[in-house]
């Protein structure tokens, strides 16, 4: 009997936080027979990934991959989808992340009613990983949350998928919150490039560009009820410049190349923009960050001149970097950050002046 739906986990060497994604897990697949499959695909860990996963096989059915040699993250990522996985859908886990009691029948029950949808977003909790650093967790240490993923809690259907894409704060870049149709899946997935972790949009978020090929326009469902707990680690920290700088913002490139309206991705540019006072530091006082050897700040900065959150970012980066350090970098940059500083002085002024009502 073919599945409905696959629910896909690739690890290398997390055993621990493997096992709390697993226990989560675990009682849910073992309710709803085999409706649903459990795959982890282990690429090729040398701890103990391979009795976490056999001991979660005593209590509900899992099939168990392990990779002959390390195959790097994304095609062990793609791989699973692509190659292990036999459910009409698929929704992709990351290795640690907890699932909450009811989330797999909830999405079940969603496929049934909805059968003419090719996506289902599943709303999740954002938690430090601090919450767990050091021992097991169970969803029961994360009864309560501050922030969601989407801020909209009521179960419903959109009309464009891409509605979910501005209302998701990360823009759909997290992998654990798409279920989706493995045929438009495959689809999509076809054309995604092999290449080094994060050189290229391809490689840095597989899942929201093969959602963003296949799914613009189309009907989506959201869960609305945050049924993922995501307390994760990250471990590409080294590569955020890349990210701030240039990834994200070729994704959002992207969504609009494919018609996502402007005004659906802006807040996400913003808040991009916001954030970019580190890797811009870093850049000004002379470092080269991994994948940013051809980076030119006086290009981003025209890129995205009319952005205040620009200016913001380039003012406190400036300020963090001696103004020496950024001459020798570049004179021209130099000028720049002077000038951000000089436009971020009048707005202040001009706010001043407005709240005392001179």
């Amino acid at each position: 009997m073919t599945p409905q739906l696959s629910i896909c986990i690739p690890t290398f060497n997390r055993a621990e936080l493997l096992e709390s994604a697993l226990d989560s897990l675990s009682p849910q697949i073992a309710e709803v027979g085999t409706e649903v499959e459990l795959i982890v695909s282990d690429n090729c860990s040398t701890d103990h990934t391979a009795q976490v996963v056999e001991s979660t096989a005593r209590r509900c059915p899992v099939r168990y991959h392990r990779n002959e040699e390390n195959v790097g993250v994304i095609d062990n990522f793609l791989g699973t989808a692509q190659n292990l996985a036999r459910g009409e859908f698929c929704w992709m886990m990351g290795d640690d992340e907890l699932v909450r009691p009811g989330a797999v029948r909830a999405v079940l029950k969603a496929i049934k009613m909805h059968p003419d949808l090719d996506y289902f977003y599943v709303n999740y909790s954002m938690h430090s990983f601090e919450q767990r650093e050091g021992r097991q967790v169970t969803v029961d240490d994360f009864k309560t949350w501050t922030r969601t993923g989407n801020e909209n809690l009521i179960e419903r259907t959109v009309h464009r998928w891409e509605e979910l894409v501005a209302e998701d704060f990360n823009a759909i870049t997290p992998v654990y919150c798409s279920v989706f149709r493995r045929t438009a899946w495959l689809r999509g997935a076809a054309s995604l490039k092999s290449s080094e972790l994060f050189s290229c949009l391809d490689q840095t978020y597989p899942t929201a560009v093969v959602l963003c090929k296949t799914m613009v326009g189309k009907r989506a469902w959201s869960s609305g009820y945050p049924w993922i707990i995501m307390c994760g680690k990250e471990s590409w920290a080294r590569f955020i410049p890349v990210v701030v700088l240039l990834r994200f913002h070729e994704l959002l490139d992207m969504y609009l190349e494919y018609g996502v309206e402007a005004r659906l991705v802006n807040r996400h540019r913003r808040r991009m923009l916001e954030e970019a006072t580190d890797p811009l530091a870093k850049v000004l006082s002379g470092e080269t960050p991994p994948l940013l050897e051809d980076f030119s700040v006086t290009r981003f900065i025209f890129k995205y001149c009319y952005y205040p959150e620009l200016w913001r970012s380039l003012f406190r980066a400036a300020g963090n970097v001696p103004q020496s350090r950024i001459i020798q970098s570049s004179f021209p940059l130099a000028a720049f950050t002077v000038t951000a500083k000089g436009i971020l002085r009048c707005r202040n002024w001009f706010k001043v002046r407005t709240s005392l009502n001179l």
